[in-house]
């Protein structure tokens, strides 16, 4: 018989493993990018006809942002691959493990927060404010009038000025809508956990209840009213079946309750129940 430990030994390989391959492709997009961009404003520059042409410098910018995108979703999957770890750590017994005892950023310059993830924001930025510049000076001088200099000149700057500073506009934005998704999931656990024997076994009425809550944040959680209702139909039996098991070992009847409860969740909205059992206890 295969012991858990062993299982859960392999998988934090596996975890371990995937980690370090998102860190090298972290690293050879912050290598390349900033260099093919350069290189490629260089070439723009050097050509007299090529500044003039928009469509260039549009395409330059579209896929710094694609880039920049796909970026921030590997950071998602980073995340969750580092509380994995730390979860797993746990589990396996391992003290001041590399994970669930990795550090928060602590070091402030003044106003400057010493953390990589701006820090990769703006390098995305400032690559896609060149391009940015390049094409409100291709669009000027499309259509320059001395007449209007001034206004061209502040245009060529405003632009891509804007472009650098968005990182702080769409952290804030992150932070609200990130704010807004725990809150949610809170509130969806404990309607959960507050159910007892009777209301979960009554589905009828129980689950109806859940999808209605869930439909009060359709936008925020992306999951419509049909797709919600086959989930929670399909997993509502399992659920009550894991409420019911005996517990086991060091595993407590309110351990029990929460892991049943954040798997029927994760499974209707789409988000690991390591993640949701971390938000609903605000354990790490």
């Amino acid at each position: 018989m295969i012991d858990r430990k062993d299982i859960a030994m392999e998988e934090y390989k596996q975890v371990v493993s995937e980690f370090r391959e998102l860190t090298e492709i972290r690293f050879k997009l912050l290598a390349l990018l900033p260099l093919g961009t350069g290189a490629a404003a260089f070439f723009v520059e050097k050509q007299n006809s090529l500044p003039t042409v928009p469509a260039i410098p549009i395409f330059g910018f579209v896929v710094t942002l694609c880039i920049a995108i796909y970026n921030k979703r590997n950071d998602q999957y980073y995340d969750e691959l580092v509380a994995r770890a730390a979860e797993l750590e746990r589990g396996l017994g391992i003290e001041h493990g590399s994970f669930s005892d990795r550090p928060r950023f602590w070091l402030k310059y003044v106003f400057v927060e010493v953390d990589h993830r701006w820090a990769l924001g703006l390098i995305y930025a400032a690559a896609a404010s060149l391009w940015a510049y390049l094409f409100t000076a291709a669009v000027v001088d499309t259509a320059a009038c001395s007449k209007h200099h001034l206004i061209h000149i502040w245009l060529e700057f405003a632009v891509p000025v804007a472009v650098v500073l968005s990182p702080w506009g769409l952290r804030w934005i992150e932070k609200k809508k990130k704010d807004a998704l725990e809150e949610t999931v809170k509130n969806l656990m404990n309607r959960l956990l507050g159910l007892n024997d009777d209301d979960a076994k009554d589905r009828i009425d129980s689950d109806s209840k859940l999808i209605t809550a869930v439909m009060s944040a359709e936008r925020l959680l992306g999951i419509n009213e049909k797709k919600a209702t086959r989930r929670v139909k399909c997993h509502w039996d399992i659920f009550v079946q894991k409420r019911n098991l005996p517990t086991a070992g060091a595993l407590s009847d309110a351990e029990r309750d929460r892991r049943a409860a954040s798997a029927l969740l994760a499974a209707v909205i789409d988000q690991p129940a390591r993640w949701i059992e971390d938000v609903w206890s605000g354990r790490r």
